[in-house]
């Protein structure tokens, strides 16, 4: 190789080491001045409405009336700390509309004692979607005409996930709790 080729070689890798440069200048730039979605998480913005209530009812009775309705519910009770007042529980449903969706939701309920007879319940609630598919692996006659399967794969991919911020939500297990604890007020001896 001549020293002209060399030198042309030369000013090529450098040449192509600019653009290089520059591109990752650009990508750096780009991506850094876009703030993180999760930065305003504590924003007032971002406070999920209607997931605190006050319950009238001490704290022994509002927290097994939550105990009570997350099980009559259908969640599995993941982690119950007395001590702490903090429940995690969690639920799975497939989706009515569509056989292959299924929803998790999991919760976790905090009590809070606000007097001797007024317990604050709060509930934080996640909600993932995910989708399940069964696809079939078949055996080719001629490589072109599926004629019998040979293997099922299956495959869940997570379709969304987010906070639950529908009051719905929170209204019915609040109302769940409430007509609890007035059933367990009612049962009670009086003292």
């Amino acid at each position: 190789m001549t020293d002209a080729a060399k030198q042309k070689n030369v000013f090529r890798l450098f040449q192509g080491t600019r653009w290089a440069s520059l591109l990752v200048v650009l990508l750096v730039a780009g991506c850094s001045s876009e703030p993180a979605h999760y930065e305003g998480a504590f924003s007032a913005s971002q406070q999920v409405k209607g997931n605190s209530e006050s319950i009238s009812a001490p704290m022994d009775m509002a927290w097994g009336s939550v105990l009570e309705v997350l099980s009559q519910q259908g969640f599995l009770i993941q982690q119950a700390d007395s001590k702490s007042h903090i429940i995690l529980a969690n639920r799975e449903m497939r989706s009515k509309e569509d056989k292959d969706l299924s929803h998790t939701v999991s919760a976790t309920v905090t009590l809070l004692p606000s007097s001797i007879q007024l317990t604050r319940v709060m509930v934080a609630a996640n909600q993932t979607t995910e989708l399940h598919k069964k696809s079939y692996t078949w055996w080719h006659l001629l490589w072109l005409i599926p004629v019998f399967p040979t293997g099922t794969e299956y495959t869940t991919v997570v379709v969304e996930r987010d906070t639950v911020r529908s009051p719905q939500f929170y209204s019915d297990f609040f109302g769940a709790v409430k007509k609890s604890t007035e059933e367990k007020k009612e049962s009670a001896p009086a003292s």
